[in-house]
């Protein structure tokens, strides 16, 4: 019986694209893989259908994936559709599952067919041929990322599928993670700078960097090293962790050092004060030096995604019409788990908006909203969810033209991943302080200070900084499971009985589509 995966991967086809100063994606003809790479302009051409896998179908970052992440942490709710995200009840039948997992290994074929046939050119400049490669070895990347983190072991596939290939059966995570820090060094080697010009040909914005690589092989070590680390603690959620070869410390090394080879790229800087922060997540704002790698927004039909939809209030304009304010944050998430006075929350919120009949104004407890009808200014109750403002977009027209860049990883969090791994490589939260205080410096928050502080209390500061730099950004359930207090923190959000999660809650089952096509999965 064939397999799902090999299904999509012997496709084999890739999509013309036009590129231009930033970096578009628009599918064109499909076009059969062994008449197709000939040149720099075929190269650059698939290499871009390979971005555009990362939000060309609603099952990846255009929408869905957005909200799984969002709806399996301790945030609040999300759509009826992610109930049992919510509940912690996820089943290999559930749609969201599906499409998220299709998807994702449709990037990896193109990203795939990349990486295999670009290096037979002879017809390109080797520099460029090169950072082709690293720009689809860093996708690739990402993707085994994405699905190690959300399913654990799954089919590893890194060849274009051959006819008669059979399906393969799922990888151990050490595999999976060798292969992903394999590419990301790859990348980093040969990847260029932010708008880098080499040979006439510039590094056009939008693509991957040296920098983004380096970041996301510094978020790999550290997803490892905390996985490790908390397994080794008791947490079974991540006892598959316990066979990564290396240990914890030396994944925490290894985070530092990527986590510093970032810092040295002078193409990216933080903003120095809070204004500058808020500014950051303006529609028209970016790719800016804060922002490592984006998905790219666009206000072009089907080129856009559905982020503003998603966690803005619905018919209140701020994002496009139709539906909307699906991802919304509930109150005991902001009681309990950020620091509520912090300017980053206070600034990334919505304070206030207004639908077609009713108005809404932030609570005295910033967990909620005043609701009053606009004609008479009656008090109309309260509504208690937040929305964060982080993906606000006013010109959008539809749910899917937001110019709004999805942040995969940004300059901040390398600061708050090097906090991390220094304090626990030491078992010292105080050389956590300096990184930690420079992100809230610029945003006018006092001096963190670790006097007197052990490594318990020291993770639990650490989250409430994460959510609070971070919030609404796609890292909560990842921090969470690695971490190992998915099942506390849920709890405190959710309550004993829906917040209850188990081990195997820490990854989500492969999809029905994928075991009942794979005879070598069981």
């Amino acid at each position: 019986m064939k397999s799902f995966i090999k299904y999509l991967l012997c496709l084999g086809f890739v999509f013309s694209i036009i590129s231009c100063e930033i970096l578009e994606e628009e599918p064109l003809n499909q076009i059969g893989t062994e008449f197709f790479y000939k040149n720099d302009t075929d190269a650059l051409s698939a290499l871009s259908a390979a971005y555009a896998q990362l939000k060309n179908n609603n099952g990846y970052y255009r929408q869905q994936f957005l909200s799984n992440l969002f709806a399996a942490s301790d945030f609040g709710a999300s759509s009826w559709q992610h109930g049992d995200f919510r509940r912690g009840t996820i089943v290999l039948t559930d749609p969201m599952l599906t499409n998220t997992w299709k998807d994702i290994y449709v990037a990896i074929k193109d990203a795939n067919n990349v990486i295999k046939n670009v290096p037979g050119i002879t017809d390109i400049d080797i520099d460029l041929k090169n950072r082709i490669v690293g720009e689809a070895r860093f996708l690739r990347a990402l993707h085994y990322f994405n699905l190690v983190r959300c399913f654990g072991e799954v089919p590893l596939r890194t060849e274009p599928v051959q006819p008669g290939d059979a399906g393969l059966p799922i990888s151990p995570i050490e595999d999976i993670y060798a292969v992903i820090i394999e590419d990301l060094k790859y990348a980093s080697a040969n990847c260029w700078g932010f708008s880098e010009v080499k040979n006439g040909v510039t590094n056009n914005i939008g693509r991957v960097t040296k920098a983004s690589a380096h970041a996301m092989l510094a978020k790999v070590y550290l997803q490892m090293a905390s996985s490790k680390r908390s397994a080794e603690s008791g947490v079974t959620g991540n006892q598959r962790y316990l066979a990564l070869p290396a240990s914890a410390n030396e994944y925490y090394r290894l985070t530092k050092e990527e986590c510093d080879l970032v810092l040295q790229e002078n193409s990216y800087q933080l903003v120095s004060n809070l204004n500058d922060w808020i500014t950051l997540f303006e529609a028209s704002n970016g790719n800016n030096m804060e922002m490592l790698f984006d998905i790219q927004g666009s206000s072009i039909p089907e080129q856009g995604t559905a982020v503003s939809n998603l966690f803005s209030p619905r018919q209140a304009g701020l994002s496009g019409g139709g539906w909307g304010g699906v991802n919304r944050i509930q109150p005991r998430f902001v009681n309990n788990h950020l620091d509520k006075t912090d300017t980053r929350y206070q600034n990334g919120i919505i304070r206030e908006y207004q639908d077609e009949t009713r108005s809404y104004v932030l609570n005295p407890a910033s967990t909620g909203y005043i609701r009053t009808i606009t004609e008479t200014g009656n008090n109309n109750g309260n509504i208690f969810v937040v929305f964060t403002s982080k993906y606000i977009d006013r010109n959008a027209t539809t749910e899917y033209t937001s110019q709004q860049n999805w942040h995969v990883i940004r300059l901040a969090d390398v600061y708050l991943m090097r906090a991390e791994a220094l304090a626990e490589e030491s078992q010292n939260p105080t050389l956590a302080e300096q990184d930690l205080n420079t992100l809230r410096n610029r945003v006018g928050m006092p001096n963190f200070s670790a006097t007197g502080m052990n490594m318990d209390d020291f993770r639990t500061v650490l989250l409430k900084e994460r959510a609070a730099e971070l919030l609404a950004e796609g890292h909560r359930f990842f921090d969470l499971t690695r971490m190992g207090v998915y099942d506390e923190y849920c709890k405190i959000s959710f309550g004993n009985t829906i917040g209850v999660r188990q081990a195997e809650d820490y990854v989500w089952p492969i999809p029905l589509i994928e075991v009942a096509a794979n005879e070598n999965i069981n």
